[in-house]
């Protein structure tokens, strides 16, 4: 479960699992770690291409999951049942608006879930 943690941060914040700007010997999840109590801080490390307004709450959801997915101890880490049920309840689609032009290309994957 350790890699969809690390699949999950890569996707909201727009980086790789291993950055130099992370420092020697740390990764994406010590990163994301070292900013997450404070909103602000939050705010800095989602991928600011794609963190407007309306989904930076989602995001920030999406990443939390990520963190417990990464838990040292694997007994500690939700199953993957649990990190879908925690997805969905992050309510991405609903922050889409329906003009957005990547409605078109998911269809209507959101209204089937």
């Amino acid at each position: 479960m350790c890699i969809v943690g690390v699949v999950l941060l890569e996707l909201v914040t727009g980086r790789g699992s291993i950055e130099e700007e992370y420092g020697e010997g740390k990764d994406i999840v010590y990163w994301v770690l070292t900013h997450l109590n404070d909103r602000q801080n939050v705010l800095k490390v989602l991928d600011k291409e794609v963190a407007f307004e309306t989904v930076r709450d989602n995001m920030i959801k999406v990443s939390k999951v990520g963190i417990l997915c990464t838990a040292k101890l694997p007994n500690l880490r939700p199953t993957m049942r649990e990190v879908v049920k925690m997805l969905v309840d992050a309510e991405p689609c609903s922050s889409m608006s329906p003009d957005n032009q990547s409605q078109d290309k998911i269809g209507n994957w959101c209204s089937s879930s």
